[in-house]
């Protein structure tokens, strides 16, 4: 995959964190595309306030709008992609491995989370181990985190994202 794909994909990313922080959530965004041209299948922002559900990340909710009726991700694609603006979760990077993505993109370092240095490799044969790629457009995605911290520093959410940024300080969009 070309760099300049995989910024075209992580651009839609941020586009659905953004809409995500318009509506209140914190600004985590993600796609997921397949094909030789990564047609984009799926959507998804975090949704955590809006669905009262801690799970509702914007990994899951994609997975969620792509599984409609006939389905947008097929279940047999085997170059499929999810790109999302911050280290997937161990949740979320279980889902992805189970739900057959080949490839992981991420945009900003979890680094109190590291949820793609947690799990381990799946052993049965229906799951995939994804190659994992992190640091794309890193700088736009804290800068969305920043924005919205700026303004929730009293929300529930405000603890997580305040230490995220503290960690993420010196980020560098050079990967």
């Amino acid at each position: 995959m070309t760099e300049e794909t995989k910024h075209r994909l992580m651009r839609e990313a941020l586009q659905e964190a953004e809409r995500g922080m318009s509506e209140g959530e914190v600004p985590i965004g993600c796609v997921i595309a397949v094909g030789p041209d990564a047609e984009i299948v799926a959507r998804g922002f975090n949704r955590v306030n809006a669905l009262g559900r801690k799970t509702a990340h914007a990994e899951i909710v994609a997975f969620e709008n792509g599984g409609g009726n006939p389905p947008s991700l097929p279940l047999d694609a085997e170059d499929a992609v999810l790109v999302s603006t911050l280290e997937p979760c161990v949740m979320c990077l279980g889902a992805a491995m189970e739900g057959g993505i080949a490839t992981v993109l991420f945009g900003l370092d979890a680094p109190a989370d590291r949820g793609t240095g947690r799990v381990r490799p799946p052993e049965s044969p229906e799951s995939k181990t994804p190659v994992i790629e992190g640091g794309i457009l890193a700088q736009e995605s804290r800068r969305l985190l920043q924005s919205w911290f700026d303004a929730n520093r009293e929300t529930e959410q405000a603890e997580f994202v305040g230490q995220l940024l503290e960690l993420t300080e010196n980020v560098d969009d050079g990967r």
